[in-house]
């Protein structure tokens, strides 16, 4: 569990740790799984690429993406839909830690609205470029959602510097699209007070997708594989999500369960909580996450964030320091 201190950083950074939060018996299945779609992912890299695609520098087979290298090949680095490829993965889904701390930072009901894996291959060395995620990459995104709009990205093994961990720029996600594109990769890497995030296997970043972050390549001979969720709340899907056209099809492809708030989207929670009975692990405790039409919500006593805090953080910010955060003036030129 959070301490309010934890949630306070949380808000002021808009990206934190929590350490050992998956771990015994439910990481080690959820290696295992991680372990099949990767080496699948692996042994089905495109050979035949179109001519027009080859100098894409991101191309999709199916459900799984590869990237382009230096030397013009494209390797394996993520996979979509995780929740159909292993049931360990709708299992985790609803770990009650993970649930906790989640409800702790956002305050309010939270759904999960996509599954994928992150995958870096040993030596692959292919970075993650600077970015903030949909939809504060959109350049003319200049609002803030009330409510808190948080990732969850589950670690599967270490995390370093020299495999590619993640690095984020704090204090920068609650002014909407930041002007990245006028900063080369090098200028952001030296950014002043940039954080490294180097995890542990079953550690947990939660971070919000307005907080600009990246990653180097991975230059060692090891897997770094990151199992993320991404959580919605009803109102952030409906400002943010619902007319992207890619969120659209995604629907399409999953039910539409993922995205409808309703009483078949509870019962599919509800199953993936009795899938965890089965499997032997950790229940929710109800007295510490509800579940209802509108997903999960924190209901235990610990501290939390208020309600539409975010509108209360930005409302602080004077236009000034607000130009400034969007204009990354702490970025050496």
């Amino acid at each position: 569990m959070f301490t309010q201190s934890q949630i306070d950083q949380f808000h002021h950074d808009g990206t934190i740790i929590a350490k050992n939060l998956i771990k015994g018996e439910e990481l080690e299945k959820l290696q295992e799984a991680a372990d099949k779609v990767v080496n699948k992912g692996i042994e089905n890299a495109p050979e035949d690429i179109p001519n027009n695609e080859k100098e894409k520098q991101f191309i999709w087979k199916g459900l799984d993406g590869y990237m382009l290298k230096k030397d013009g090949k494209h390797i394996y680095r993520r996979s979509q839909n995780m929740f159909d490829r292993d049931p360990v993965f709708k299992a985790v889904c609803t770990n009650p830690e993970i649930l906790k701390h989640y409800g702790q930072l956002i305050g309010h009901s939270f759904m999960p609205a996509d599954d994928a894996m992150v995958v870096k291959v040993p030596h692959g060395d292919v970075p993650v470029l600077w970015h903030q995620d949909p939809p504060y990459l959109k350049k003319d995104w200049d609002k803030l959602q009330r409510i808190p709009n948080i990732d969850c990205d589950i670690y599967l093994d270490h995390s370093t510097k020299e495999n590619g961990c993640l690095w984020g720029i704090p204090d920068h996600h609650l002014v909407g699209h930041i002007e990245i594109e006028n900063f080369s990769e090098e200028q952001l890497f030296n950014c002043p007070g940039i954080i490294p995030f180097e995890t542990e296997p079953g550690d947990v970043i939660f971070h919000s997708l307005s907080a600009p972050h990246g990653s180097a390549g991975n230059k060692t001979d090891g897997l770094r594989r990151t199992f993320y969720i991404h959580f919605n709340n009803k109102e952030i899907y409906e400002q943010c999500y619902k007319d992207d056209p890619q969120v659209i099809k995604r629907k399409e492809q999953r039910d539409g369960w993922f995205y409808d708030f309703n009483e078949k989207t509870k019962n599919k929670l509800i199953e993936m909580n009795e899938l965890r009975r089965s499997m032997g692990f950790e229940m929710l405790n109800e007295n510490e996450i509800s579940i209802s039409n509108e997903g999960f919500e924190y209901v235990g006593g610990g501290p939390k964030t208020p309600q539409f805090h975010w509108e209360t953080l930005t409302n602080k910010i004077d236009p000034e320091r607000r130009k400034s955060l969007k204009a990354l003036d702490i970025v050496p030129k």
